[in-house]
């Protein structure tokens, strides 16, 4: 099975988001990248499906304790 990988700009078109926040996220280790030479980064298509269902369970549970 091979692995497909993002750049920073497809992830931020995959998430809606300002091209400049998956950066950000680096910074905050908030999200796993790879390096390919000094500049280049990609990420795991599989992380970030990871990452966004991370956040809908975070979502769920605000919901819950808010509304209970």
């Amino acid at each position: 099975m091979e692995q497909e990988f993002l750049t920073p700009k497809e992830v931020s078109r995959l998430l809606k988001i300002h091209p400049t926040t998956p950066y950000k996220w680096i910074k905050r280790n908030a999200l796993p990248f790879f390096r390919l030479g000094e500049k280049s980064l990609r990420f795991r298509k599989s992380d970030i499906e990871a990452f966004i269902e991370k956040g809908r369970e975070q979502e769920l549970r605000y919901r819950k304790k808010r509304y209970l």
